[in-house]
């Protein structure tokens, strides 16, 4: 049996551990032109290192995430599915039982799935899953059909689709509360998990609350702004979170902190707290 035909659903959701993936952002591809670009056997091993050490540091879930090459396209360019399915097949390569993911700065459902299925990636990250936003470069529109009906078409229903909610990146469209849009992502758009982040931490915890008051039967994430301190509060009422800053030694959003590489005891001691803190809110 081929590896794609041995592949089960990730154990992302458990009762017994909280969701936490590593958000891993890549320095710039080759094709992107910026004088910081590396060639793509420097960007394969800064990649090798920090999966490594989110292995080494207990955490379950990784995806990769081409957050160097800015700005980011309106759809995603042909540059960026051979980028990312050339790093992502080495890290399963080298870490066979890590779970994967692929996320993707420009907005597109068909390609980091086809992505997904090439590597043995086990899930993917979609930034505008329902209705419509206003971004950095432009209007995006959801593309909840265009998952659901590829990733049926392709075999690929083994990999499970996060769904952002009003992603903090962009401004929603149409008078659309947080509830109705994580309803319409999870019941009528099919969505296998859903992202909340907010503009700050005590936003992102009230949106949290918010959608997990809905009972909508999905896991929910925090996607950003967690470190040691605020895990515990999280998990009171989320499944898990998306984490990298808070792995990271330099703070905020420059281009030195997306460059800079994890460290490994921020990591560990993250899922340390993690662990005391014990099992996940419950998702219904």
């Amino acid at each position: 049996m081929g590896k794609l035909e041995a592949m089960k659903p990730p154990a992302l959701f458990s009762n017994h551990r909280p969701a936490i993936i590593a958000a891993l952002h890549l320095p710039p591809s080759p094709a992107i032109g910026r004088s910081s670009s590396s060639a793509i056997g420097g960007t394969i091993d800064y990649a090798l290192r920090n999966a490594e050490k989110a292995v080494r540091a207990g955490i379950p879930a990784l995806y990769i995430h081409d957050l160097g090459d800015l700005p980011a396209a309106k759809h995603i360019q042909p540059h960026t599915i051979a980028f990312l399915s050339v790093v992502g097949s080495k890290l399963r390569e080298e870490f066979p039982d890590l779970v994967l993911g692929i996320c993707t700065m420009s907005h597109g459902a068909r390609e980091p799935l086809a992505i997904a299925q090439a590597i043995s990636a086990q899930f993917v990250r979609i930034k505008v899953y329902t209705g419509a936003m206003v971004k950095a470069e432009g209007i995006l529109e959801g593309c909840a059909h265009e998952a659901i009906t590829y990733r049926a078409a392709i075999g690929a229903e083994q990999i499970t689709i996060l769904a952002d909610i009003h992603d903090r990146t962009g401004k929603p469209l149409g008078a659309v509360s947080l509830a109705e849009a994580a309803r319409s992502a999870a019941i009528h758009n099919r969505a296998d998990a859903l992202i909340v982040t907010g503009s700050s931490f005590e936003e992102s915890m009230q949106m949290l609350k918010e959608v997990s008051a809905e009972n909508l039967g999905v896991p929910i994430l925090l996607g950003g702004g967690a470190d040691d301190n605020k895990i515990a509060r999280v998990l009171q009422v989320a499944q898990g979170a998306i984490v990298s800053s808070s792995f990271k030694p330099i703070d905020g959003w420059t281009h030195a902190s997306m460059r800079a590489e994890w460290d490994f005891n921020r990591m560990l001691k993250f899922m340390q707290y993690v662990g005391e803190y014990g099992a996940p809110a419950s998702d219904s």
